[in-house]
């Protein structure tokens, strides 16, 4: 009998088992980077917002809470010091044990991310406004004293405050946050959104307030501070988050901190409402 004459069909069909599974990997590669472009395409970001990427946004930092031994996702939050955080009073609940804060982060669910460090911080190192009003979201601000200093760099620096005497009107801002991107599924994306805004005159904005009848404000305290409408806006998840000013040396001035829509859809046609941070500079030096 002749060997090498069985050997031949053996040798084929083992070439086209390798062929159709070189294929296969092939093929998967090509949808698992199909899946990723269509994960960040510009119809799937946090309502009109762009990816963030390294060391752009130094100041922001992501937070966690800790609530019946389950982490849950919770709210933004701007560095202002190696040991302090500031994010909106809205997001500490009493149930609350702990935050688990992100820093240096741009993609929150990669541990091995470049500059990401994390760090928890226990419920009675935070400070929430003793005035703060939930029903109409005034003073809504808390601080966040860290247990330990965090050390500066590339991917962590903090935010400046802002001028006392400054309004800040019609300046070009931006807002990040890992908040809703899409108001419909309700989805959040992993990785860190931007949107650029202008900061709305306090005269202007009041007017828009009473004509949308914001389920909030039954008043506008000089404490607000206002983003003009435009095609885009921070969304749930986004709260506490920083509203910024870019310097010409490349630093960033914290002006606001994320707290209302008129509302409550996130409707980038009406006003966005923030904590204007300059109304809290005494607060702020008092509790740090």
């Amino acid at each position: 009998m002749n060997l090498n004459y069985l050997r031949v069909p053996v040798i084929r069909k083992f070439y086209n088992m390798v062929k159709l599974q070189l294929l296969l990997v092939f093929l998967t590669s090509l949808l698992f980077q199909g899946s990723e472009q269509d994960q960040y395409s510009p119809s799937n970001r946090i309502i009109n917002g762009e990816n963030a990427v390294s060391k752009q946004f130094p100041y922001q930092v992501y937070l966690e809470e800790h609530i019946n031994y389950d982490w849950r996702p919770n709210c933004g939050g701007v560095i202002i010091s190696n040991r302090t955080v500031l994010t909106a009073a809205h997001c500490i609940s009493d149930s609350i044990d702990a935050f688990k804060i992100y820093f240096g982060a741009v993609d929150r669910t990669n541990i091995y991310e470049t500059g990401q460090q994390r760090l928890i911080v226990r419920r009675k190192n935070i400070i929430v406004h003793l005035e703060y009003d939930s029903n109409q979201f005034l003073n809504d601000i808390a601080l966040i004293r860290l247990p330990t200093e965090i050390l500066f760099d590339e991917y962590i620096q903090p935010a400046k405050l802002p001028d006392p005497d400054k309004l800040y009107d019609n300046e070009i801002g931006v807002v990040s946050g890992w908040g809703i991107f899409d108001r419909d599924s309700q989805n959040k994306p992993n990785n860190l959104q931007y949107l650029n805004v202008t900061i709305f005159p306090y005269e202007e904005c009041k007017p828009l307030v009473h004509k949308y009848k914001a389920f909030h404000a039954k008043f506008f305290p000089a404490s607000y501070i206002c983003l003009k409408p435009s095609q885009g806006s921070p969304c749930h998840g986004d709260s506490g988050g920083p509203l910024a000013i870019r310097n010409e040396d490349g630093t960033s001035t914290i002006v606001g901190l994320t707290s209302f829509d008129m509302d409550g859809t996130c409707d980038p046609n009406t006003p966005t409402i923030f904590t204007r941070v300059s109304s809290f500079l005494q607060w702020i030096k008092e509790n740090e």
